[in-house]
């Protein structure tokens, strides 16, 4: 929990405005962020003595060490802010929508003869859009029904009408071609065929207006439609012409008897209800459209500290903005289970969003009722059927971890575990993959991808996983050997040594103690200063570091990297400026800095001598944030590293380690009899074949295997296209 004084001086410091609250863990990393009309009476509530706070409250403010506030003008800006940072940060003990890529929408393109597409982004390409839809599977199921009544193409062509004539076929121009045309969807009467011409566009984009209609839930409109024209071809005696239109209507009105809602008042709604379970919410929306079920979907957000069965409305509000910022379709009115805490700003939002007004109803009793009780239902079915497995962190899960390490005698818990693995096809296009389990549960988004450089068009196993590791490693050996080391806000029982060390620098630039970080060293239980550096935030856009200071004893372990990495992360703009010595210069470059030949204004206002002549004559580097992006799973410390393999493997592991002098426990995992092997054992390590820390190493080989293969292949088919 955040100290009793940091806190006080906080909490003073709060706005009485608008605006969003983000805390932050021991770590510096956000794990809450919220929104509030009064920021600060919101967050004082939070520290209020006996006041009774939810579990999960608690269990937030016991991880709070710092707290950053923004002021905004409306509270509607507070929550559109709030929802944009939200995206960004992915905050632990906020209700989060699983990753959006896992969505797809049906796509319309905007052309002479449109596609319909699944595709997994909307793109402002003109281009008519429906979703998202949470299965890409269901969606195809869609097309094999929709192609079967409406003869739309789906191939890749470019197509084009170049002049339309009184007698077909229609001259066309066709690019793109990645297929033979016409293809086996015309022979077969799947496809009208807009690639040889054999249509016009006015015929096609009633084809393509057809399948609009059904995926927005109006098929009524094209069965008249499509009856019309079915007389109009009888009275003409086009006698074959009416039959297919015939067939497309009953196998339409087959389609529309298995509607299971049906709603007189002809009202678009959506049905939202859910269920917590586990620190997950399971969400079923309902989507009635003219009156018509047009489908459902179904949504797990994580749902940290909420407790099982509850109805919280941040759960449902968090969904709510999340997913109509995805969507593409609103209906007039939304049901939802229970009233919202912040219901006015929520519809404000959403006519933000998509420009257009919405009706929030909590119904009682009657039909409504009624339905928002089915997609409760369906939220408890759909949350059954995904119940936490091995990719979700359980009782089970903590088990196979926490025994894991007993088998291995390991001092520490494994919180990570990395895991490598090495692929090619007869030595070709070698890559090596690098997958982490954290809590016995795989994090896709800390996996990395190796393309290997030293082992070229020859298979060499040992090699390649010896180039992997040092890649790895080497980003966090300096770390590692330097954990004695400590990055922190210069506490002031160090304000004489700073003053000693830097008081001409903090005159010439206005800095106080408070401006200044420190690295401190802890060599058995006696703390000192091992080096020092300033930080001055002087806009939103300029940093400045000061005063870059390593104390001459402690020279050579690169201390000065590490005090800088700390200093330009806790800077507060994108571009931090630093003005050196000409003798340091390339060391500045090497760690990304670039020259520049004119310091920002903000910065020549700030000093006092900065107009000096002589002055004028040191260098000056930037080093931008936005073209150094951190790589948060480099930076890590796994806790167990498993290399795919036996003996052999497991020796170029050791010899890794030992060449980068750094010590982390390691193992081998070998295929054949799924051996465990550990360094300074020559036998296997006697594990029964039905035991969960087996299963677990071999979940992360497997997996490790999978994503070596997968780039590999990628790798093939790229080089093959070139």
């Amino acid at each position: 929990m955040i100290e009793e004084k940091k806190l006080k001086e906080t909490l003073k410091k709060i706005p009485h405005s608008p605006g969003i609250y983000k805390m932050l863990d021991s770590d510096g990393k956000v794990i809450y962020i919220g929104k509030a009309k009064e920021l600060d009476k919101r967050v004082k509530q939070y520290f209020q003595k006996n006041y009774e706070h939810s579990t999960r409250t608690k269990k937030l403010l016991e991880n709070v060490s710092d707290i950053e506030c923004t002021s905004v003008d409306t509270e509607l800006e507070a929550m559109i802010l709030e929802h944009s940072l939200i995206k960004q940060f992915m905050p632990k003990y906020n209700v989060i929508m699983k990753d959006d890529k896992s969505y797809v929408y049906i796509k319309i393109t905007n052309e002479d003869f449109p596609r319909v597409q699944i595709v997994r982004k909307v793109q402002k390409d003109d281009a008519y859009y429906i979703g998202p839809k949470t299965a890409a599977h269901k969606v195809k199921d869609t097309f094999i029904i929709l192609k079967k009544i409406f003869p739309f193409r789906h191939c890749n062509l470019d197509i084009e009408i170049e002049k339309e004539n009184q007698k077909e076929p229609h001259e066309v121009k066709v690019s793109n071609r990645v297929i033979k045309y016409p293809c086996l969807d015309f022979y077969i009467k799947r496809c009208i065929a807009p690639c040889i011409g054999k249509c016009t566009i006015e015929e096609y984009r009633g084809i393509i207006e057809n399948v609009k209609r059904f995926l927005e839930g109006r098929p009524d409109n094209i069965v008249k439609d499509l009856k019309e024209k079915m007389m109009v071809a009888a009275s003409k005696k086009d006698f074959e012409r009416a039959g297919k239109i015939r067939d497309q209507i009953q196998k339409i009105e087959n389609i529309l008897e298995k509607q299971k809602i049906s709603d007189p008042n002809q009202e678009d709604k959506d049905i939202i209800n859910y269920v917590i379970i586990k620190e997950r919410a399971y969400f079923n929306l309902f989507q009635v459209r003219n009156g018509k079920l047009l489908g459902q979907e179904n949504f797990i957000l994580n749902a940290k500290g909420l407790d099982d069965n509850s109805q919280d409305s941040e759960a449902i509000e968090a969904f709510i903005k999340q997913y109509y910022e995805l969507a593409t379709d609103i209906p007039v009115e939304l049901l939802v289970p229970h009233n919202l805490e912040n219901e006015t700003d929520i519809r404000k939002l959403l006519n933000e969003l998509k420009n257009k007004s919405v009706k929030i109803t909590v119904p009682k009793i009657g039909d409504k009722n009624k339905l928002l009780e089915m997609s409760l239902n369906n939220a408890k079915i759909f949350a059954d059927r995904n119940k936490p497995s091995w990719q979700e962190e359980s009782e089970e899960t903590k088990s196979a971890v926490e025994e894991l390490q007993k088998t291995l005698k390991l001092k520490n818990p494994i919180k990570r575990l990395e895991c490598y693995d090495i692929s090619h096809l007869s030595g070709t296009d070698t890559v090596g993959s690098m997958v982490v389990f954290e809590n016995g549960v795989p994090k896709n988004t800390m996996y990395r991808k190796f393309k290997l450089r030293t082992v070229v068009d020859s298979p060499d196993d040992y090699k390649s996983m010896e180039e992997v590791l040092t890649r790895r490693l080497s980003k966090i050996s300096t770390e590692m050997k330097n954990q004695e080391y400590t990055f922190k806000k210069a506490p002031q029982q160090y304000a004489k040594e700073i003053l000693k060390q830097e008081k001409e620098t903090m005159k010439q630039n206005k800095l106080t103690i408070k401006d200044f970080y420190v690295l401190e060293k802890n060599s058995k239980g006696k703390k000192s200063v091992a080096g020092l550096a300033a930080v001055k935030n002087l806009s939103p856009k300029v940093s400045q570091i000061f005063g870059l200071f390593v104390n001459p004893k402690e020279r050579g372990a690169k201390l000065g990297h590490k005090l800088l990495k700390g200093i330009i992360e806790k800077a507060k703009a994108k571009r931090v400026y630093l003005i050196c010595r000409p003798e340091l210069f390339d060391y500045y470059l090497t760690l990304g800095f670039e020259q520049i030949n004119k310091l920002p204004e903000e910065i020549t206002l700030n000093c006092d001598i900065c107009t000096l002549d002589e002055y004028k004559k040191k260098l000056f580097v930037v080093y931008d944030k936005l073209k150094h992006h951190r790589d948060e799973s480099f930076e890590k410390i796994p806790d167990l590293i498993v290399v795919d393999g036996g003996k052999g493997q497991l020796s170029v592991a050791s010899k890794v380690l030992k060449d980068l002098e750094i010590d982390i426990p390691h193992i081998a995992l070998a295929k054949q009899l799924e051996e465990i092997y550990i360094p300074e054992r020559p036998s296997p390590l006697p594990v029964p074949k039905n035991d969960k820390t087996l299963h677990l190493l071999q979940r992360a080989r497997d997996e490790a295997h999978r994503f070596a293969i997968t780039y590999n292949k990628d790798l093939r088919e790229k080089r093959m296209k070139v």
